[in-house]
């Protein structure tokens, strides 16, 4: 790669008509053919009891199974297995630039790619989780060998999925952490062709230097003329861990009162868990009338965005295999012949040895969603970021997020701008789709808190309506899917016309009431924040969302350590908690000043009404609810205003363009 920036640059500067002096490729004594992650001294062949080499299927050879048909993996496909002795971390030359393009192995193929005698020694000399691409292990060695003086700057060429959870953790060990490395230049998404196969991906590039300098954050605007020509913007700043420029975002800690309720779905790890309709019946045959139906309802990713397909799945949850066999004999062959050959292929033994059952059990999505009537679901990964109701008795494959919350109130804040632009922010993105990670999207972020009980009614009752018509419009029209929908509110959105087709999903599909549900759900959680009139305003932008989010996250974080947790379901996350009495307690924004004749705030629905109203009877202009609410001790616009606009609802007040109330 080296050889290949040397000539790049000497025809740059010299002209292409003009070759580099022969020979082109000297030897200058400093290239090593070598292990680039690992040392060892000594790398053996496994053997048998009986003498005989230890092999593994290659990772890659399928063949048809001979009852299905299937293709699944050909044991005959076979690889010798090593183990490596003496591991150790490679070690690095001095050098004033490390530069290159690391190789590209996603993190779930390592094992079988790699083998498990190099993948065990690999991760028995290195920190980098088992969960992050190979190419940040070559990361984390160059912001290492940065960060303690021994190296100037690096530049890699990684997989776009740098900015992604698990490979964004071995970034973050870096930036801004003791080493004080600093990303100088990146650019998170950019299109690239693969030259063993011609395919299009997308790969991330980065640079990082030592010291607490700016860096110059790169996003393509318009990749139609590519590869030659490819249009950016720039922006300049501290570029957090997630490629972006920093809002503090990602720094923002797990919140205990939103721990235990957000996990994704079951990885089945067996496509033979999947059935059709046809075989409901005959797979739930059992020989006990009492036992339990098996196989139930399925939805992954797709089938939330797209169209549901009718598809069912084996839940074999809580049975021994001698169990499954004489309870459910028809299930037991299934699996046999259809998830057994695969499973018995699977790295980790224990899948291998428990192969009737789902890849993991999912403890946390099970035992939250146990007591609800239904729970919220969103894609992990999707163009748009759609919260949605799923029935308890449907299951969810590790394709979707579940949220043990049957509240259409917290509906209706995931589904709000505030949310979506904080989970953007945090998630990432995957080429063009966006990631929702429970930990970083779910976890930390800080709900509304000491909401009126007239705004809550009224937020619920618009995402319970949100929730029905979307469901309602794609059961109707077979054609339209919740992609099509938001594709068409998205246009809406930035106001360009709509194309014929668009204009017919748009009639069919009610997007415009949809829009309206929204924007009323994006007005009332901004209200229940405090922050409604400056929504209303158009002031209320997204940098100064998740600015205040981020510090909002932080005053919770501090409240919960004196222990102060305004948990979401108490009586499933803390059975038993009281908060403690001596304690004041942080509203979420700060309370309006008092004034001199400030008054309490009335106890009942009507008094409040009576209240509100004498204060606007008297009042010389026009008030908006902060004004309102400095009337009453300790109270904020956020309680005021659900009055103020029943107020307006019954004609006993004016409601004026600029968001303020007159009698």
């Amino acid at each position: 790669m080296l050889w290949i920036g040397y000539l790049q640059w000497h025809f740059r500067v010299n002209g292409v008509d003009r070759p580099p002096p022969e020979p082109i490729l000297r030897d200058i004594r400093t290239i090593e053919n070598r292990d680039a992650l690992i040392e060892w001294d000594e790398r053996v062949l496994e053997r048998d009891a009986y003498g005989a080499p230890v092999t593994r299927w290659d990772g890659e050879t399928m063949k048809p199974h001979p009852v299905t048909g299937k293709a699944v993996p050909d044991e005959a496909a076979r690889l010798e297995v090593y183990r490596y002795v003496n591991t150790r971390a490679a070690k690095w030359p001095r050098a004033d630039f490390i530069i290159g393009n690391p190789p590209f192995i996603g993190a779930k193929y390592l094992r079988e790619r790699l083998g498990d005698g190099y993948f065990e020694a690999l991760f028995r000399t290195t920190d980098v989780p088992e969960s992050a691409d190979l190419v940040m292990h070559w990361w984390s060695k160059a912001a290492g060998q940065v960060g303690r003086g021994e190296t100037r700057r690096f530049g890699l060429v990684t997989t776009n999925s740098i900015s992604q959870i698990f490979s964004r953790r071995v970034v973050a060990k870096h930036v801004g952490g003791k080493d004080s490395l600093r990303l100088v230049f990146a650019i998170a998404d950019h299109p690239w062709v693969d030259e063993k196969d011609g395919a299009a991906v997308r790969i991330a590039m980065t640079v990082g230097t030592k010291g607490n300098i700016d860096g110059r954050l790169l996003e393509i605007v318009d990749e139609s003329g590519a590869p030659e020509k490819i249009e950016y913007t720039e922006r300049f700043g501290h570029i957090t861990s997630n490629i972006e420029l920093g809002l503090g975002v990602i720094e923002a800690q797990a919140l205990r009162s939103n721990k235990g309720l957000a996990s994704r779905g079951v990885p089945l790890f067996g496509r033979g868990f999947v059935v059709g309709q046809e075989l409901v019946g005959h797979l739930n045959a059992r020989t006990s009338p009492n036992a339990r139906d098996i196989v139930v309802p399925f939805l992954n990713g797709r089938d939330v965005m797209q169209r549901p397909r009718g598809l069912w799945a084996l839940d074999t949850y809580g049975l021994k295999e001698e169990q499954l066999r004489t309870e459910y004999p028809n299930a037991y062959q299934h699996l046999l012949v259809n998830v057994r050959p695969e499973r018995e292929q699977n790295r980790r033994g224990r899948r291998a040895e428990r192969w009737w059952l789902h890849g993991e059990p999912v403890e946390l999505m099970r035992a939250g969603r146990k007591q609800l009537p239904r729970i919220i679901i969103t894609a992990a990964t999707s163009k748009h970021r759609v919260f949605s109701f799923l029935d308890r008795a449907t299951l969810a494959d590790d394709a979707l997020v579940c949220i043990a919350l049957e509240d259409a109130w917290y509906l209706a804040v995931l589904s709000s701008r505030l949310h979506l632009w904080w989970a953007r922010e945090a998630g990432g993105t995957l080429e063009d789709r966006e990631r929702y990670n429970n930990s970083t999207c779910f976890d930390p972020f800080p709900f509304p808190a000491e909401v009126p009980d007239l705004l809550i009614v009224k937020i619920q009752a618009e995402a319970e309506a949100l929730d029905a018509l979307r469901k309602r419009v794609i059961a109707e029209h077979a054609d339209l899917t919740l992609t099509k929908l938001y594709n068409v509110l998205e246009a809406l959105r930035e106001g360009r016309p709509l194309t014929p087709q668009e204009c017919d999903i748009h009639d069919r599909g009610l997007v415009t009431l949809i829009r309206q549900h929204h924007d009323a759900i994006d007005e009332g959680v901004a209200d229940a924040y405090g922050w409604g009139d400056e929504h209303r305003a158009g002031t209320l932008n997204e940098e100064t969302i998740l600015t205040r989010l981020v510090a909002l996250n932080k005053e919770r974080a501090s409240e919960e350590a004196r222990a102060l947790v305004r948990y979401l379901r108490p009586e499933f996350q803390d059975p038993g908690y009281r908060a403690p009495v001596a304690t004041t307690l942080d509203l979420g924004d700060a309370a309006v000043t008092p004034v001199s004749n400030v008054i309490p705030w009335p106890a009942t629905l009507p008094e409040q009404v009576g209240a509100v109203q004498s204060i606007l009877a008297a009042a010389p202009t026009p008030l908006g609810a902060g004004d309102v609410a400095r009337s009453f001790k300790g109270k904020r616009a956020a309680t005021v205003r659900p009055v103020l606009d029943a107020l307006a609802g019954l004609g006993m007040a004016r409601r004026l363009n600029d968001g303020r109330y007159a009698a």
